[in-house]
């Protein structure tokens, strides 16, 4: 109505008062200028109070469907409604439930719709010994060029209670389920979160990265010893927020010792509880300042080693980082300090308790944007009885295909132990073009007391594409 009042009061002026300004001495062909611009501004008048009167109709009928609780679609960006006509922009359409994407189709086709990336890792290798040390399933085996892995990742929110992650690991050898497994999303008592199926247990912090986040091409002696390529049980974990004044993580997981590792294996008693796999974490971390922060956890697992009737594999854990970034002063360097200590206690009716324990101590220098070099040392130990038999089982335990491996026949026997003590001294240098490639150069120097030491040097190449989640810090 205002709009109406608004142009008949155009009008009237442009009638009444222009003539009155006009002078009485115009001529007579300056009237009917004047004649026919008031006829055309009455057409228009006329076509004015038309789309208003349209205008009002289709606000009534909006209004009238809103009170009927009728949705209608989101509101146009300014880009959009600028190449539309006026009368368009200034009403929104209601948009029918096959247009809203609500539909059963839309619904199915979004859940099936999870981010997917795929992340290879190959590496160029040559061993000075014919006879390659391999002491992790992914480390490379051979001189030449091996492919330590392809994994592809499924990842998605499944609703608002849940989100699923799968992570499958392709090698020369297979197809191996690495992750499976699904994540609370609602707030539960004692600000915990619960997942559930195949993941990485949080035994230490080597154990929850992925071969692609690690930063050196080979993977510590003390985790391939005692961890295996990783620890993955299919479990059920709960984590816990601790009330204090920092970060501070307590988990537990209860699973199936159902692992390729050294340390734990199933037992012939599957139905006792007490033979399952245990895990538990605590993790604690400090933020000194903008620049550096601190981590520092413990763990714990224990659980069957399959090499008798109710033995078991007791291991303990100590883990330790740190990062300095100075972010205000130079952002694109950083360093990094990362350790492990690891000590396993282990039952065997053949060789009695076996007591091992190794470590490994790292130190990462990014000095550019896209490069960064790092030094690396591991150790690994025994003091069991077992590395006193070597010299008379030694035929038997090392096979002429490779040297540091156990025989199939003594596996079965149940040999958990070490046969001595070894080390290894990596360095390496990595150059990152972007966010989805890596390349990096790195050197190995084994020693084993039980065999010859052994000089590799590796050439590796990242490659990543798709939609990967952030990894934890």
């Amino acid at each position: 109505m205002y709009s109406r009042c608004i142009v008949i009061f155009s009008f009237i002026f442009v009638v009444l008062v222009l003539p009155i300004q006009s002078p009485l001495f115009a001529e007579e062909s300056e009237l009917e200028v004047l004649k026919k611009q008031v006829q055309e501004m009455q057409r228009n008048m006329e076509t004015m109070l038309d789309k208003i009167d349209e205008l009002e109709q289709k606000n009534n009928e909006l209004e009238k469907k809103a009170d009927e609780k009728t949705f209608f679609s989101v509101p146009e960006t300014p880009a959009e409604s600028e190449l539309k006509p006026e009368t368009e922009r200034r009403v929104a359409k209601p948009v029918s439930p096959k247009q809203r994407g609500t539909t059963f189709l839309d619904k199915a086709f979004q859940t099936f719709n999870p981010n997917i990336s795929v992340l290879a890792v190959f590496s160029a290798a040559y061993f000075s010994d014919d006879d390659p040390i391999v002491l992790a399933e992914n480390d490379p085996e051979n001189t030449g060029i091996n492919l330590q892995e392809i994994e592809v990742a499924f990842q998605s929110v499944v609703d608002p209670y849940f989100r699923f992650d799968t992570f499958f690991s392709f090698s020369t050898e297979g197809v191996e389920l690495e992750e499976a497994y699904g994540t609370t999303l609602l707030s539960l008592p004692l600000n915990s979160q619960v997942r559930a199926g195949r993941f990485r247990s949080k035994f230490g912090r080597i154990n929850t990265q992925h071969r692609h986040f690690q930063n050196f091409v080979t993977l510590p002696i003390v985790a391939a010893e005692f961890l295996g390529e990783h620890l993955n049980p299919t479990s059920v974990e709960a984590n816990f927020l601790l009330p204090v004044p920092w970060f501070s993580e307590l988990s537990a997981s209860i699973g199936s010792p159902d692992v390729e590792t050294a340390s734990f294996d199933r037992d012939s008693d599957s139905n006792n509880l007490s033979r399952l796999l245990y895990v538990f974490h605590l993790k604690n971390f400090f933020e000194i300042s903008d620049s550096l922060g601190l981590s520092l956890g413990t763990s714990f697992a224990t659980g069957s080693n399959g090499t008798g009737p109710g033995n078991r594999t007791n291991l303990f854990g100590v883990d330790f980082f740190a990062k300095y970034r100075p972010i205000k002063t130079d952002p694109y360097q950083a360093v990094t300090f990362q350790s492990e200590l690891m000590f396993r206690d282990a039952e065997s009716e053949e060789d009695g308790d076996l007591f091992d324990y190794g470590f490994y101590t790292q130190a990462v220098y990014k000095f550019h944007k896209r490069w960064s070099t790092g030094l690396r040392f591991g150790y690994a130990d025994t003091d069991d009885q077992i590395a006193f038999e070597v010299e008379e089982a030694e035929e038997n335990l090392f096979p002429p295909s490779g040297a540091g491996q156990i025989s199939n026949e003594e596996e079965e026997e149940g040999v958990l132990g070490l046969f001595g003590k070894q080390y290894r001294i990596s360095g390496m240098l990595t150059f990152t073009p972007s966010e989805f490639s890596v390349i990096r150069l790195q050197y190995d120097y084994i020693d084993q007391d039980f065999d010859s030491s052994e000089s590799v040097v590796f050439l590796q190449f990242q490659y990543s594409i798709g939609a990967h989640g952030a990894h934890p810090f």
